[in-house]
């Protein structure tokens, strides 16, 4: 009788030092997620700042990977934030904007073929709060859309934690040199109207392993 006391005991012991553990960690997320955060700002007003100055640091100062490092701590800001044992998106979804029907009809066709989830949006306004709102695995977009157009809504994701990460595949005609040279400057993948739709749904998986690789939650694709 002693002895299945005193295993009782130990088990309410046990049991109490779980849920004790349970709740540090709980608040070591909630401090790490707060770093995470206060960093990513920081390295996104960086970036700004090295745009404002032409690239151009102070002597001495180390010299920082900023992208990678935005990219880096977007990410982990993810991976905090998810709940444990949180469902995560099987299917990647995808948001295409384009004010041409006809281009999002086909575009949308072979990606859904592929299993892909899409959303639409025909202008440029739409797109960003359907970006903001939705958070897609990749944001597919005309260089000029009527509204905001494809660099403006590039510009004002990359300043936001919560979207910097998103990765942009943009369309864009031959004859639009000086936008193809400022996208892919600005890190987006560029794809040539008229292009095949073939082309197009492997760049596309070509950008979504990208992003798995890099990403500590790796997510199926």
């Amino acid at each position: 009788m002693k002895d299945t006391v005193t295993d009782t005991m130990e088990i309410g012991s046990r049991l109490r030092a779980v849920e004790d553990a349970v709740r540090r960690i709980g608040r070591h997320r909630t401090m790490l997620a707060e770093i995470v955060e206060v960093q990513l700002r920081t390295l996104l007003e960086l970036k700004d700042l090295l745009a404002k100055t032409g690239g151009t640091a102070p002597p001495g100062t180390p010299v920082l990977d900023v992208d990678a490092e935005i990219r880096r701590a977007s990410q982990a800001g993810r991976l905090l934030a998810g709940e444990p044992g949180a469902a995560k998106r099987a299917i990647p979804k995808v948001l295409l904007v384009d004010d041409d029907p006809t281009t999002r009809n086909i575009i949308s066709h072979f990606l859904r073929k592929e299993e892909f989830i899409v959303e639409k949006a025909a202008d440029g306004n739409d797109g960003l709060a359907r970006a903001r709102s939705g958070r897609p695995d990749l944001l597919i977009i005309d260089a000029v859309v009527p509204g905001l157009d494809g660099f403006e809504i590039m510009s004002l994701l990359r300043k936001s934690p919560e979207t910097v990460s998103i990765p942009v595949l943009m369309l864009s005609t031959l004859g639009e040199e000086a936008a193809i040279v400022k996208g892919l400057e600005e890190g987006a993948d560029y794809i040539i109207k008229p292009f095949s739709p073939q082309i197009l749904v492997a760049t596309v998986r070509k950008i979504l392993k990208e992003r798995c690789d890099r990403a500590l939650d790796r997510r199926p694709l």
